[in-house]
């Protein structure tokens, strides 16, 4: 996944005075005190349920009630830990970052995943644990092969039927736009200049990148198979290099679903009711405000935006927000509100939502 961010504050919101935690757990988060290791498989549910839903993050180094940060005692598990874990439990494989936070001479420890590109995620065996209830040792299921773990109200379940549709329909609707996109390229670029990088593998799993071309691509290529980019060839490791210029972002867009395409202005209209929700009724809000609260939420900063929640189109210098941006732009705002509104809302507003 993309990595974590360097800031914990991005993360959940607290009070540094105090360390108390104001964030709630829900959809995209999850809070625990002390990571153990009988519970990996127990924390691995919650991730693939993450990874099933939208993405999220478990949190470690945090009390229940009070909630605040404590910091974690123990050593936490190594990457190649979860990674055994994820890999024998589920499939696909569910990619993962993990990051560490100081905050107050205190350790807090995150581990994060992105939405899965290839879902369903699917428990692959079963697994109990055994739970002393008055005084008896009874056995609770904890994973069900075949079963399809999914987040809702910041609680891990299995997937409902009316979910697993809306998923697999939303799956096949990215891979129709993402191969319309491809097709369009090819078409502006011309199929004897094309060349399809398999980005499925790379140098962080051990094995090598693919490229396929066509002979006629091929043709008109000149690769050097081996170099040296050291000042001294005593020093330095083999690379690999292409000779040629690679431009990256500048992707032709492929058409976009009407429901997807909704402008600064007209996605503010359609947030406006969460906004009153949580704030006020008659709270300014306009396709401005929503722009800087996408930038506090990550849908938009100074690199490229993620396309699965805010299109920007340079050729007619217009900016979309997708229904899944709109939901992001929600969960950003109930939960963590006084952050939310810090991000968009003037000074005399938030004095008014203080004074509140």
């Amino acid at each position: 996944m993309k990595a974590l961010p360097k800031d914990l504050a991005e993360l959940f919101e607290f009070e540094l005075a105090t360390l108390r935690v104001t964030s709630r757990e829900g959809k995209h988060r999850e809070f625990k005190r002390q990571p153990a290791a009988n519970e990996m498989l127990r924390y691995g549910k919650t991730l693939a349920a993450f990874s099933n839903t939208d993405g999220g993050v478990i949190i470690f180094g945090v009390t229940d009630a009070p909630r605040s940060i404590v910091g974690i005692n123990d050593q936490f598990p190594d990457e190649a830990n979860w990674a055994n874990c994820l890999r024998s439990s589920f499939a696909p494989e569910i990619d993962f970052a993990v990051r560490e936070y100081v905050v107050g001479g205190r350790t807090v420890v995150a581990i994060g995943v992105n939405r899965g590109r290839d879902l369903p995620i699917v428990c692959l065996r079963d697994s109990s644990v055994e739970r002393v209830v008055n005084g008896r040792t009874r056995s609770e299921a904890l994973l069900q092969q075949g079963a399809i773990y999914y987040r809702q109200a910041g609680q891990t379940r299995p997937i409902h039927h009316l979910e697993l549709r809306t998923m697999l329909e939303r799956r096949d609707s990215d891979r129709l736009a993402a191969f319309m996109q491809n097709m369009k390229i090819i078409s502006e670029v011309g199929p004897d200049k094309i060349g399809i990088l398999d980005m499925s593998k790379g140098a962080a799993d051990g094995d090598t990148t693919r490229l396929y071309l066509s002979r006629e691509t091929a043709r008109h290529l000149n690769f050097i198979e081996r170099g040296r980019f050291v000042e001294s060839q005593d020093e330095g490791d083999s690379a690999y290099m292409v000779i040629g210029s690679v431009q990256l972002n500048q992707a032709l867009a492929g058409p976009l679903d009407p429901q997807d395409q909704n402008l600064p202005n007209e996605a503010a209209d359609k947030l406006r009711p969460v906004v009153e929700d949580v704030f006020w009724q008659g709270i300014p809000f306009t396709g401005q405000h929503l722009a800087k609260l996408a930038k506090y939420a990550g849908l938009r900063g100074n690199g490229p935006s993620d396309p699965r929640y805010c299109i920007i189109d340079d050729k007619v210098r217009r900016v979309y927000y997708t229904r899944a941006g709109i939901e992001r732009l929600e969960e950003a705002l109930r939960t963590s509100p006084g952050i939310a509104l810090a991000s968009f809302a003037s000074q005399s507003t938030i004095e008014q939502f203080i004074g509140n």
